[in-house]
């Protein structure tokens, strides 16, 4: 569906802005995510308990992403994307007392914010994708998601870098966190999108409003919604399981620290091509291709557990992630109309963000009961579903 896009000068500052707000959110996010399975499993009364506060990360997206969107129908871009910026200075700031008082139930609140800012930063690549013409509109979301690829490498290594330059160890890390939601909520206060969107929407005519149900039926919505869910699922379900996994089987932490850098590598590295690849073979026929290297990582993972197992299975599981959400966003993107975006993206985002706490949450179970071949195994499942819908949206087109 045509829209109209945004002057070439003004979309370009936006779309750096955007690209910049990206990093600075995956910077921040990656020190979570490196470390937040480790000091779970340091506080949790029982190792049971170990991935629930990394699990709230999702579960707190979940909750919080159809609030972000209504919020920002209403408010505006730059004051959801500000107040998401802020949950992150208040999540960094209240992990650091939790790590201090070495308190289980504050941690949880901490990380539980990181959720929120995770939630609205999620909106990032819509608003890309709703700024740019239609035949741009994969290459603007790989293009804001390719800033995710200095946090990749960075994140990680500053996550274990910093964990002791305050009196208790991982304080460090997680002020730091404070300090990059700062830094995001300065980058976010510069940006212009709203008024974008706002001319968009009184250019294009808003005719017969659509159902949510009449929306959520076209071929091209599930296709996406699967191709993006599964591949959070996949990816959210390997990544909280393998830092666990790569201590269950003699590695070091700075080992499942390293696995989680090259994963998260694999995620934004393939931004540089994932939405030309989109451009030029079709986005569905990309959500297919992701589904492939997802399941080659996930074979590779039930081949072996030595540390170089671990790093090239999570590092093509990345990949994997990145064709399927960056190509599912595309399909999204295209099956709404400007006034439809906002109801449409909230709801999406919430089977998205729904698959990536289903799979946290399935992880520390899942790997605790059965271990962590059966856990590569299960990731087949949704794999399939995603294939599946993705090759009815060929066909009906």
């Amino acid at each position: 569906m045509s829209i109209s896009a945004a002057p070439a000068r003004q979309r370009t500052r936006n779309m750096s802005l955007l690209t910049a707000a990206q990093t600075l959110y995956q910077c921040c996010i990656s020190v979570d995510l490196t470390l937040t399975g480790i000091v779970g499993l340091t506080l949790a009364p029982s190792p049971a308990l170990a991935t629930i506060p990394f699990a709230l990360i999702s579960i707190g997206s979940w909750l919080t992403t159809y609030p972000a969107s209504a919020f920002m129908r209403r408010h505006g871009r730059r004051a959801g994307f500000t107040l998401g910026s802020l949950a992150a200075v208040v999540g960094g700031l209240i992990s650091v007392l939790a790590v201090t008082l070495q308190s289980f139930p504050l941690f949880c609140a901490g990380v539980a914010c990181i959720g929120v800012f995770q939630a609205f930063a999620g909106y990032y690549r819509y608003t890309a994708a709703d700024i740019s013409p239609a035949d741009q509109r994969a290459r603007a979301i790989s293009t804001v998601l390719s800033g995710g690829i200095l946090a990749a490498v960075a994140g990680p290594f500053l996550a274990t870098a910093v964990k002791d330059v305050l009196p208790v160890v991982f304080a460090g890390s997680y002020a730091l966190v404070t300090a990059l939601g700062l830094a995001s909520t300065a980058v976010v206060a510069l940006m212009t999108v709203d008024h974008v969107e706002k001319a968009q929407e009184q250019a294009v005519p808003s005719g017969t409003p659509r159902t949510l149900k009449e929306i959520a039926r076209q071929p091209i919505f599930l296709a996406g919604v699967a191709g993006a869910g599964a591949g959070y699922f996949t990816m959210t379900l390997a990544m909280t399981a393998a830092p666990l996994a790569v201590s269950g089987s003699g590695h070091s932490v700075h080992e499942a620290a390293t696995v989680i850098q090259w994963h998260m590598v694999g995620m934004y590295a393939t931004a540089f091509i994932s939405g030309r690849l989109a451009a030029r073979i079709g986005a569905a026929q990309t959500v297919l291709a992701g589904v492939v290297v997802n399941a080659a990582g996930a074979l590779i993972a039930l081949s072996g557990s030595s540390h170089i197992h671990f790093m090239i299975a999570l590092a093509l599981i990345g990949v994997g992630w990145n064709l399927m959400f960056v190509a599912g966003t595309t399909l999204l993107a295209s099956s709404y109309l400007p006034h439809e975006r906002s109801v449409t993206q909230g709801v999406s985002e919430m089977f998205t963000l729904g698959a990536s706490a289903l799979g946290a949450l399935t992880a520390g179970p899942l790997l605790s009961a059965t271990g962590w071949s059966a856990v590569n195994a299960f990731l087949l499942v949704p794999l399939a579903v995603s294939a599946v819908f993705a090759v009815l949206h060929l066909v009906k087109k």
